[in-house]
């Protein structure tokens, strides 16, 4: 029985040595032009290029200046929306003398200070359009154009409904 264990023990042993001399190499694209089949090989993409690790944090949008374009509230119909951007120095919080201004054709508007985030696409902010009159919104895009939605609350959310804007980098 014992010379029965010991040739298992040298079959189980033989086996794993040849296994683990004989393992297959998995092969890759990078590998191709290698000389040696022991040398390991690596790859990563271009600075510039768009394709990035899902970890690694994109900037947040340059947004500061003036930009202008469209604003669409139920009641009022077209307008124009104006939004000056003032932007701390790593671009993430829109600061002091950030504001928004929204005017209509019937004389309808809205204008005030506001602050609030900036991110790779888009910013959110909050601000004050007068007394009893506070304002949120949010805007998506980039560099060229931005799209969004602002919500009035208050005495004013009676007035200005269902408000969206586009804009777009500069000012008349």
């Amino acid at each position: 029985m014992k010379l029965a264990k010991m040739l298992v023990a040298m079959s189980c042993a033989s086996l794993l040595s040849v296994g683990m001399l004989g393992a297959t190499r998995y092969a890759y694209a990078q590998d191709g032009g290698e000389p040696d089949g022991n040398v390991g090989a690596w790859s990563a993409p271009d600075a510039d290029s768009a394709q990035s690790s899902p970890d690694a944090k994109a900037h947040p949008l340059d947004i500061k200046g003036c930009w202008a374009g469209d604003v669409v509230d139920d009641g009022d119909g077209s307008g124009a929306a104006t939004f000056e951007f003032h932007q701390n120095s790593n671009h993430k919080k829109l600061i002091i003398g950030s504001t928004f201004e929204f005017q209509w054709p019937d004389s309808a508007m809205a204008r005030g200070p506001m602050k609030g985030t900036v991110s790779a696409t888009g910013f959110k902010f909050k601000g004050n359009a007068g007394v009893g009159c506070l304002v949120s919104g949010s805007g998506v895009g980039n560099a060229t154009g931005l799209t969004g939605t602002v919500e009035f609350v208050g005495a004013c959310a009676t007035i200005f409904q269902d408000v969206t804007f586009s804009i777009t980098p500069g000012c008349p």
